[in-house]
């Protein structure tokens, strides 16, 4: 079963789906940006992250 996702917003810009999902077993790990190397998420349990990179969506800014 997995969750519902969330958004998460590393410092360098980059943006990745949450979600959640159990194992049968504990698992221990972390989740680094991928564009950046910055740790972005340490687990240790049944209910571990699973992490997507998405795009952002970004306005389009025009000059006045």
């Amino acid at each position: 079963m997995t969750s519902d996702p969330t958004i998460l917003h590393c410092a360098c810009g980059a943006c990745y789906e949450r979600r959640e999902r159990m194992l049968p077993i504990k698992d221990i790990g972390l989740f680094a940006c991928e564009a950046c190397g910055e740790r972005i998420e340490i687990w240790s349990g049944r209910t571990v992250p699973m992490f997507k990179r998405v795009e952002t969506q970004t306005p389009d800014r025009r000059r006045a």
